[in-house]
């Protein structure tokens, strides 16, 4: 049985503001073991289906600490967090076969209702995919759909951000006074590149 609300959003401020006690931390446990148990059957759910044969299907957990900074950055509580529980669907190169995976899935899919969020035209921070938002179970489930090229946006603009800054994916300036003459060149060569790649991969 999941939290309550309340109990979801006080471990939620706990995160935020690194005050985990013990009691915090087994609240914590039981809860990632549930949201496990969740992702398992979400990604079987995905794998059996038909139209998704032959497509590279993963899923993952937000841990504690990418809660946090998501927390940090936003004004959400953790009830309201919408991907720790999350799936990734990567397609072809092509966008009529994107959308018709997504439509395949929505109309499949077990859920209480669902959301599609086209971030190809509206882009966060230069990152395009479709995403579905899933309501079942009393849980919030997040499922991208990424072309390949999508996908190796996404990835090689997180691993940019592991170096320069995790902040550097959700639009946080690039603080260059740490860097050499020659690193803060190559820095905003490589970002100005992320920028105009991200025009190309949207439609």
């Amino acid at each position: 049985m999941l939290p309550s609300t309340k109990v979801l959003d006080e471990l939620g401020e706990a995160i935020r503001t690194s005050t985990m006690t013990p009691a915090d931390w087994a609240v914590f446990r039981e809860l990632r073991q549930q949201w496990r148990s969740s992702l398992d059957s979400l990604k079987s759910e995905l794998d059996q289906m038909n139209n998704l044969q032959h497509l590279t299907i993963s899923g993952r957990l937000k841990n504690t600490l990418t809660i946090r900074e998501k927390l940090l950055r936003s004004t959400l509580r953790l009830s309201n967090i919408r991907d720790i529980i999350g799936c990734r669907v990567v397609v072809p190169n092509n966008i009529a076969v994107q959308d018709a995976v997504v439509r395949g899935i929505a109309k499949s899919i077990q859920s209480d209702r669902y959301k599609i969020i086209d971030r190809r035209v509206n882009s966060n921070n230069g990152y395009r995919a479709v995403h579905l938002e899933l309501r079942r179970d009393g849980m919030i489930f997040e499922i991208q759909v990424r072309t390949h090229l999508q996908d190796l946006w996404a990835t090689t603009s997180e691993a940019f951000g592991e170096k320069v800054g995790r902040g550097f994916r959700y639009g946080v300036q690039i603080q260059l006074e740490g860097f050499s003459t020659r690193s803060r060149k190559l820095i905003l060569q490589i970002t100005a590149g992320l920028s105009e790649a991200s025009k190309q991969i949207g439609t």
